[in-house]
């Protein structure tokens, strides 16, 4: 199979061919794996002009569900723009411990909140397609508007934006062909702006680092793995005053990088599924030492175009 034709499989804007396969769309919104946006475009290879596709992903860990769901407009070859909006459910262990010190421990406003939702709005512009062993290249970018008892009263704003740039490459191996993505993203939000934007004395923009992996064990099916860092330290403020309020030195709100490890089903240009297996770490371990440090799972995502 030439790589042509599997670029145009993955629905990417670096070669045209009317077999295209939808590219799975990542919790954020953008066409990518689950966790990073890729350079390609999620329906580039569409012959109209904008082509809608809905999705929606679930994830679950022992202490935590997330629920995305959105659209993405795939705008010709080179651009996306995408909505999507997202659930968390906090852990009963969690809320019942900053519940019990109300009104010393956190704003009235926060008692009894038990999940946090937010919106993010993007777009990726695709600005070079790629060419032989040189990858595509694209540049994006995310604003999250979150609700807002819970980051403000971290001390994080709720809204904000982040900025990506994002490399793919797919390459012949072993008689069938190599997914490479990297991601470098400028950002200040805490577990992809769940829980707000920066903290005190953590305003400033730090850029991270993302990495995909897929190899085709199918001309329809991709497995691989993914890594994603984040501003780890931008609630020490507030991990800091939480240790005291509540007598408790475990307290940790410190984000740990996240992996996945996924296999893609891309059976026709207007559908994809994706399943994974998810190690996030430490997710808001309060109380101290909770199983919230350790947070594994899984998720599914599915996306459909029209």
């Amino acid at each position: 199979m030439k790589i042509q034709h599997v670029i145009a499989l993955l629905a990417a804007a670096m070669a045209a061919s009317p077999a295209a396969m939808a590219l799975p769309i990542m919790i954020e919104g953008a066409g990518g794996g689950g966790l990073n946006p890729w350079a390609l475009i999620a329906n580039g290879s569409s012959k109209k002009a904008v082509t809608p596709a809905v999705f929606g992903t679930y994830g679950t860990t022992p202490n935590y569900d997330v629920y995305s769901a959105g659209i993405n407009l795939s705008i010709s070859h080179y651009a996306e723009v995408y909505y999507a909006h997202q659930y968390m459910g906090l852990p009963q262990a969690l809320t019942a411990t900053l519940n019990a010190g109300a009104g010393t421990i956190l704003p009235a406003d926060v008692v009894n909140v038990n999940s946090i939702e937010q919106d993010i709005i993007g777009g990726k512009l695709q600005v070079y397609k790629g060419n032989g062993a040189i990858p595509a290249f694209a540049v994006g970018m995310n604003y999250h508007l979150t609700s807002e008892p819970i980051p403000l009263s971290l001390g994080a704003h709720a809204n904000g934006a982040d900025f990506y740039v994002a490399g793919t490459g797919i390459y012949p191996l072993f008689g069938s062909h190599i997914i490479l993505n990297g991601d470098v993203y400028v950002t200040r939000a805490n577990y992809l702006g769940l829980l707000g934007q920066g903290g005190i004395g953590h305003r400033s923009y730090t850029a991270q680092g993302g990495a995909s992996v897929g190899y085709f064990v199918a001309k329809d099916v991709v497995v691989g793995a993914e890594w994603r860092s984040f501003p780890g330290d931008n609630l020490l403020a507030a991990q800091s005053y939480l240790q005291t309020a509540l007598a408790d030195p475990g307290v940790n709100l410190k984000q740990s990088d996240w992996y996945d490890g996924f296999i893609a089903y891309m059976p026709n240009p207007k559908f994809s599924v994706v399943a994974a297996l998810l190690d996030l770490g430490n997710m808001a371990s309060i109380p101290g030492h909770s199983v919230n440090a350790n947070q594994n799972g899984f998720y599914l995502s599915m996306s459909a175009a029209f």
